[in-house]
């Protein structure tokens, strides 16, 4: 297991009997100090992956500016707190996440349903989760 910082990798399982690897999802409500991750989920051979707007950012009269930047506006995307992608390819999930922190939510499931092996979270403004169809497959029970 491999922890980045934001970008989890794991190869093989986590033990002899085939245990799948438990990550947890940080949870973009960072003041929550009784629910610290928003997400556990169980993988074995995959990555999950999460941009935020949570972490890197600053503040300028009380508005929060994060270092995710909407190409179309040039300033801080807007619409979500998190996007969380499981996938093969840590690389491609970070690449991923952070291209669907930046478009409609619609336009991003669709994308994430063509993609094979490919699952998405994303965590709106309002603290909903919203999942891509097979994301619940992940997730612990």
């Amino acid at each position: 297991l491999l922890n980045v910082g934001g970008n989890i990798r794991t190869v093989g399982n986590a033990g002899a009997e085939g245990e799948l690897w438990k990550a947890g999802i940080e949870n973009p409500d960072t003041e929550n100090e009784e629910k610290p991750y928003i997400e556990y989920v169980k993988i074995a051979g995959e990555s999950i992956v999460t941009s935020g707007s949570y972490q890197r950012f600053y503040i300028v009269d009380g508005k929060s500016y994060h270092h995710i930047i909407d190409k179309d506006t040039l300033m801080p995307a807007e619409g979500y707190l998190s996007v969380s992608v499981i996938c093969k390819s840590s690389a491609d999930g970070d690449t991923l996440s952070t291209a669907l922190f930046c478009m409609d939510l619609e336009e991003g499931k669709l994308l994430v349903e063509s993609l094979p092996e490919t699952e998405a979270m994303w965590i709106l403004e309002d603290g909903r989760k919203v999942f891509s169809s097979g994301f619940s497959k992940y997730t612990e029970k």
